[in-house]
């Protein structure tokens, strides 16, 4: 293997080349430097010094560096220490290896990797001397892959210069484009809007790429890359995610931007829809100034109005109040004069008959938090600052009207209480003279008709209660609580028939969705036995005996936990075998049917979450006839992690969103539904699938919207409706990796 290198690389440990010998001593002092990789640049392997170290690349640099020693000492070395190390390098290297090293440094030849880092780059080890001017490889003796030491030492030998693309360890951004405090600012802000740190890296002193990874909608993981050549467009881009994120934390999270991925790949920021750039940024600040001082302004006009309300109230209320105190007055003399004729005289001419006004008093309805379409005059021009101001000032009004809301409501409701005890206290006067009662009977009947005490305060109060018991569903967080919650419940509420029809809808869903459309019939049929055919599934869904008992003895995994349960079999919960007619799988698709029925009225969603499923498999739009299309539920397999929809063509993903809310009633692909439990030994959760049945109303007007989606005809070029609000789209892109030479971009269009 020694020779073999050696005879690849041209080098003689015998003769020692002029080209390997060390021109200058390497100094250096600072050994600072946060970020290991910042900068890449092509380096001249002809100005490059190697230094070896015996530590490995763990250790601390100063150590590294103070143990180091050029290559011409280990190559001239006399102690057998030395010499040693350098051989035990040498043997580890390939020729295969530093061949491999020629074509990716061939491949990086003005040829910048997407996300410019790439594989084994840390295998360069290539620093910096600031004192001396120079770059130097801090080769560690302890590196378990030597071939790139010889790599350098090859290129050495040879008289074309070469320049190799690395990275440079310890080495600060230069400056040229942004500062440093202004790219510390970038890694902020992106972390701000995407919760992953960014990479910023700066090529060849003139390029700065920003690279990482986000989520889009939350769910979608995608890469970014964003390249500034110039101070000019960098500094832009500074500016508007310094303009987000002042928004964003000055107006406590008024303002939430979501990042974008465009085509380009580019990261970009979104707020309600609308990409916020450069360009529009001002106009953008304008309008939501606009919108809020609009707002403002239609809450003063309510909080004006409520407190006239809320004065007429407090009035009508003091009335009420005091009518129903002179009744308890009236019970008292009463009861005080019953025992006596001459009193009971005294206290028929004394009452008086007491009549309640009436009043209208209307309550003004709380805005909806849409922003409106606001025309925007040129001389408007608002600033940032402008806009934190008046969103704060927008709190405090809102806060007012809220309270004035509150106050309103409790008025209202002791204002109703009332009125009922004073009606029912004027029905127990009148028979009074009839029943021996006493005042704390008098009580007890008036007020036996109140309402309970509203919440007061924030009048939404009772939705942010219900918010937060249902939650935000966050796929990567809940999934696994879902999981474990929902096949609880299903292993209680579900029979076993219940289950493996469940089960079995996976593989004859069209067939339950048209029972009646023999080609369809024909067609599920068909696919389900070949199963039995191709040995899949065996006739009937028996195995011989063999097969039994090594399922029963074999010990399966979920997510590292072992149980010993034999999953369920779509051919034996059918009953299909070889010879089954499609009339006979009509009759066992209707039975389906049935159960299906039956066991979606048992089991509700437990959590409010979107549950998506392809457009395509919901609207069937070549084999519909439109003006023949019957309103009717469908029954699809929707998914809860729509990444799983994804596939591997350059073909837009069309997905269609369906909201569901703890009023869902909606079936769940939890483990329990793939195997039997007989045992005892299934683990709880959602291991094997991510999927879920579930019913979707499809009319003919919702079909109609989805066929001239699908034609193109729905939005106009702006990504406008022409037709309402009925469907609605959005379209992702995601920027994904196929090495580190080519990305491609993924498109997704949700339907919603």
């Amino acid at each position: 293997m020694r020779n073999d290198v050696l005879e690849y690389v041209g080098l003689d440990l015998e003769n020692l080349p002029e080209e390997l010998e060390s021109k200058s001593s390497i100094h250096m002092q600072n050994y600072s430097g946060s970020n290991t990789y910042k900068v890449y640049d092509y380096i001249s392997v002809h100005d490059l010094e190697i230094l070896i170290t015996p530590l490995d690349r763990t250790v601390e640099l100063k150590e590294r560096y103070k143990y180091a020693k050029t290559l011409e000492e280990y190559l001239r070395a006399d102690d057998q220490k030395t010499r040693k190390i350098f051989m035990d390098i040498l043997d580890l290297a390939t020729a295969k290896e530093i061949k491999e090293l020629e074509e990716l440094q061939e491949k990086l030849n003005n040829n910048i990797p997407e996300l410019v880092k790439y594989s084994k780059n840390y295998l360069w080890q290539i620093y910096y001397s600031a004192e001396d001017n120079k770059y130097f490889m801090l080769f560690p003796a302890n590196e378990g892959e030597t071939s790139v030491l010889f790599y350098i030492i090859k290129k050495k030998l040879e008289k074309a210069d070469t320049k190799i693309f690395v990275p440079i360890n310890k080495l600060d951004y230069s400056e040229n484009i942004l500062s440093k405090e202004e790219i510390n600012d970038i890694e902020n802000y992106i972390w701000l809007f995407t919760n992953e740190w960014p990479e910023i890296y700066e090529v060849c002193n003139k390029k700065l790429y920003i690279t990482g990874k986000t989520k889009i909608n939350g769910i979608f993981e995608s890469f970014f890359r964003n390249i500034y050549e110039s101070e000019d467009k960098a500094k832009k881009f500074h500016m508007l995610l310094k303009a987000m994120f002042i928004l964003t934390t000055e107006t406590n999270y008024q303002y939430t931007f979501e990042p974008y991925v465009n085509e380009k790949g580019e990261l970009e920021l979104k707020y309600d829809g609308e990409i916020i750039n450069v360009s529009n940024l001002t106009t953008f600040i304008d309008r939501q100034t606009e919108i809020k001082k609009e707002k403002i302004s239609k809450l003063n006009k309510e909080i004006e109005k409520n407190r006239k309300i809320l004065g007429e109230l407090k009035e009508y209320v003091k009335e009420q109040n005091n009518i129903y105190v002179m009744q308890e007055k009236q019970i008292a003399m009463f009861l005080e004069c019953k025992n006596s004729f001459f009193k009971k005289i005294s206290y028929f001419f004394k009452v008086k008959k007491f009549t309640v006004p009436k009043i209208d008093v209307k309550i003004e309805k709380e805005d909806d938090d849409k922003n409106e379409e606001i025309e925007i005059g040129v001389a408007c021009s608002y600033t940032i600052k402008e806009l934190i101001n008046i969103s704060m000032e927008m709190n405090g009004v809102e806060s007012k009207a809220r309270d004035l809301r509150a106050d309103i409501r409790e008025l209202q409701l002791k204002k109703e209480n009332l009125a009922r005890k004073i009606k029912n206290a004027s029905e127990y006067i009148a028979e009074i003279e009839e029943h021996k009662k006493s005042i704390f009977e008098f009580w007890k009947f008036t007020n036996k008709d109140a309402l309970p005490a509203l919440e007061t305060g924030n009048i939404n109060k009772g939705k942010d209660i219900k918010n937060k018991i249902l939650g935000t569903f966050d796929l990567e967080q809940d999934l696994e609580i879902l999981g474990t919650k929902v096949d609880s419940i299903q292993r209680q509420k579900l029979t076993r028939n219940e289950m493996d029809i469940i089960y079995a809808a996976q593989f004859c869903i069209d067939a339950i969705n048209y029972p009646e459309n023999n080609e369809v019939l024909e067609r599920v049929l068909k696919k389900l036995k070949s199963k039995i055919e191709k040995g899949d599934k065996t006739d009937n869904g028996h195995s011989d005996l063999e097969e039994l008992l090594k399922d029963y003895r074999n010990v399966k995994t979920l997510k590292n936990r072992e149980h010993r349960e034999v999953e369920r079999n779509e051919i034996t919960i059918l009953n299909i075998n070889k010879k089954t007619t499609v009339k006979e799988f009509r009759e066992t698709i209707h039975k389906c049917i049935k159960i299906l029925n039956v066991a979606f009225k048992k089991i509700t969603s437990i959590t409010q979450m979107p549950v998506y499923a392809r457009l395509d498999d919901v609207v069937e739009f070549k084999n519909e006839n439109v003006d023949n299309w019957d309103d009717r539920e469908k029954v699809i397999i929707g998914e809860i992690n729509p990444i799983k929809l994804l596939d591997e063509s350059e073909e837009p993903v069309k997905l269609l969103k369906v909201p569901v809310d703890e009023n869902t009633n909606i079936l769940y692909y939890s483990n329990i539904i793939f195997f039997e439990n007989q045992n005892n030994t299934l683990p709880i959760g959602m291991d094997v699938s991510t999927k879920v049945l579930m019913k979707i109303n499809v009319n003919a007007e919702d079909y109609e919207n989805y066929k001239e989606y699908e034609e193109g005809k729905m939005y106009k070029a702006d990504k406008k409706e022409e037709k309402g609000e009925k469907v609605k789209r959005e379209e992702i892109n995601i920027f994904e990796k196929i090495n580190d030479f080519e990305f491609k971009i993924k498109k997704v269009i949700i339907i919603k």
